[in-house]
């Protein structure tokens, strides 16, 4: 006659030497939130009407309509309205959104790169090397970030590559002190010093052990960098040290809006209202990135 072991019989043969183990436990699967789904729709979207404008049957945004003077939303040739000049507030929205992502990609785009590669530098090498690269971020960090910028936008002219330039080297200290933190903590972990033992070199260790480690948190500073650089780059257009007209951007938009927001309040709050959803966007995203980042590192 056969037996079947019981759940309560398998500890006994288990401790008996037989080797039958109870199962391991399942791990929780993780569930994408439900704001975070929104977040990234928002994005994607704005990201599709900003860029594919001219694929879109929307009115020229720079044409002003000399019948429809600052109309409020709902109007039937322009759904969000014209401004105080009869151009379409929607295509204006889109055309500045463009430039607002264009500056928050591209200057975090430069922050990342600059900054990631001195944070590795700093975090692995140590020594003379991490205190110049330290030196030289502690510098950088104690200028006041929009003085800064608006100074490099008065000697330098103002323009959407000089806002660019300007916003990376000026985010750059910040990404390199979270790379370096996040590279310190995996530097003395096992696998390198395990690899390091192996006989491999210091570049093939940071490629193939620290890099893949260091991308996550770098990834999630990043997300919250894109939204810092866009409400650098509207505080510059506002006090109009942005890009140049005709281009328009969110700050541009508002600042255009501030003669007319008793009689015509919609040109203002349109574009805040824009930057506002999409940063709050950005910043549900950088939670979500940070929070599946602590996950990955809790099962190492």
């Amino acid at each position: 006659m056969t037996m079947t072991p019981t759940a309560g019989d398998s500890t006994d043969l288990t401790a008996a030497g037989v080797g039958i183990a109870p199962p391991a436990p399942r791990r929780a699967r993780r569930r994408v939130r439900w704001v975070s789904v929104v977040s990234g729709a928002w994005i994607l979207l704005l990201l599709i009407g900003a860029f594919a404008f001219p694929l879109l049957p929307l009115p020229d945004p720079d044409r002003s309509d000399y019948l429809a003077i600052a109309v409020p939303p709902g109007h039937v040739d322009h759904w969000l309205g014209t401004d105080s000049i009869g151009r379409d507030m929607l295509s204006r929205l889109l055309v500045g959104g463009r430039v607002s992502l264009t500056v928050g990609i591209g200057g975090t785009a430069v922050a990342v790169l600059v900054g990631a590669v001195l944070g590795l530098l700093s975090g692995y090498v140590g020594g003379w090397v991490s205190r110049v690269i330290n030196g030289l971020m502690d510098i950088l960090l104690a200028f006041p970030s929009l003085v800064a910028l608006i100074a490099l936008s008065v000697f330098m002219g103002s323009g959407l590559t000089t806002i660019i330039i300007g916003i990376g080297f000026i985010a750059a200290p910040q990404v390199a002190r979270v790379t370096r933190a996040a590279t310190l903590g995996f530097a003395d972990r096992e696998f390198v010093i395990a690899a390091r033992g192996m006989g491999a070199g210091s570049w093939r260790i940071l490629r193939r052990e620290i890099v893949p480690n260091v991308v996550g948190p770098v990834i999630a500073f990043a997300t919250v960098l894109v939204a810092v650089a866009i409400v650098a780059e509207g505080s510059l257009s506002f006090l109009g040290l942005g890009v140049p007209p005709p281009t328009s951007s969110w700050g541009t938009m508002m600042g255009d809006g501030r003669s007319d927001i008793d009689s015509a309040p919609h040109i203002a709050l349109l574009p805040a209202g824009a930057m506002f959803v999409t940063l709050l966007a950005l910043y549900f995203l950088a939670e979500e990135l940070n929070r599946r980042f602590d996950i990955k590192e809790a099962a190492l």
